[in-house]
């Protein structure tokens, strides 16, 4: 099977484009910490909307001190650019009640896409098969360059969990990939407001991370992950969607997906390399959102700090077939494979390892 080109969500964006914006430099010489590009008027609005969208964030999703309920923190993504459906929303909303998919439309050009109208967050107690009952913060994210992993770590902070999965689309029809890792960089293209960007190539996402950090495994039980996702997909695989399509055409298995990748530096990774970073940096302070062109009186950049010690937390990306959110059944079936994969997680017998690229089935 030939593979994608582009990872997740940059599905939809021109080869050319990817190409230009990759870099392969060492990004801890960079002492330039700036994110977000905001030399325009419609990116200078843009961007103050993030800001203040994100420091008046409360989280929603709470934790009760008697519950013995294992606690799982689940994203998915909304729409961006000429996405406006994305699957892993539509997934995670079919496996958490209550939490509906926020249907909102793009703007007109140069007018400002309220982040507000591309989040939802429900917190809701399921049964898993094998585990039973778990209680799970779900949020459908904003495709915004530091605003998903703000709001990601901000309701993880409230709900202090014990898995932390983060799900974005890649190719039509592939693998399901387990990222086993994430990379300090940013490419320079815009985010699903249409409108901000990195201000170059090969930003850094966070600039405290040192030359060690440049790229960092994610915490996972492989093995026994991959096996019941896989089992879980192939138990499905024949089922039929009302096109006619089985499940098993659209999601083909499960594979390893290595880092550090170029084809891997927007938002997806850009949630999870924020995410996990912060998570193994309890009480340190990192400075996100900054904006290229400061103006006086404006912010400068978001600061935040977790109260909570996530480093033994387990957490991974994975990267779905786009294709299933064309189908109410595919969508039924993935949001059964992808409770299957929380399970195995909760119940793994084998404790959480770092994601090495060695283990990958495949990188760029």
């Amino acid at each position: 099977m030939s593979r994608p080109t582009f990872a997740a969500c940059t599905r939809l964006l021109a080869l050319a484009w990817l190409a230009a914006g990759c870099d392969d430099r060492d990004l801890a010489q960079q002492e330039d910490d700036v994110i977000v590009s905001t030399k325009t008027e419609a990116e200078w609005r843009q961007y103050v909307a993030n800001v203040e969208f994100v420091e008046g964030y409360r989280a929603s999703c709470t934790r009760s001190e008697g519950a013995a309920r294992p606690r799982v923190l689940v994203t998915g993504f909304g729409r961006f650019l000429e996405n406006r459906e994305n699957a892993t929303g539509r997934i995670v909303s079919r496996l958490v009640p209550g939490l509906a998919y926020p249907e909102s439309a793009p703007p007109a050009p140069t007018m400002v896409d309220d982040p507000r109208a591309q989040l939802a967050v429900a917190q809701a107690t399921i049964a898993l098969p094998t585990i039973g009952e778990i209680d799970v913060c779900a949020l459908i994210l904003p495709v915004f360059w530091d605003v998903a992993a703000i709001v990601a770590l901000r309701e993880a902070e409230a709900f202090a969990p014990d898995l932390v999965v983060m799900n974005g689309i890649a190719g039509a029809r592939q693998p399901l990939w387990l990222e086993l890792g994430a990379t300090n960089a940013a490419v320079s293209l815009p985010d699903g407001s249409g409108t901000l960007a990195p201000v170059e190539a090969g930003t850094p996402l966070v600039a405290e991370a040192g030359p060690s950090e440049r790229a960092r495994g994610n915490l996972l039980s492989w093995s026994e992950v991959r096996e019941a996702t896989g089992l879980a997909i192939a138990e499905r695989a024949e089922i039929l969607a009302l096109s006619g399509v089985p499940f098993g055409q659209v999601a083909r298995g499960v594979e390893l997906a290595g880092y550090p990748r170029e084809s891997n530096t927007y938002l997806c990774n850009n949630t999870t390399y924020t995410l996990g970073y912060v998570l193994d940096h309890p009480g340190e302070t990192v400075r996100l959102l900054e904006p290229s062109d400061p103006r006086e009186g404006g912010p400068t950049g978001v600061d935040l700090a977790l109260a909570i010690d996530g480093r033994s937390i387990p957490r991974v990306f994975v990267h779905w077939p786009s294709e299933l959110g064309r189908d109410e059944g595919h969508l039924d079936r993935a949001a059964e494979v992808l409770g299957a994969l929380l399970a195995a997680q909760l119940g793994a017998t084998q404790s959480p390892t770092r994601g090495d690229p060695s283990m990958a089935d495949f990188t760029d």
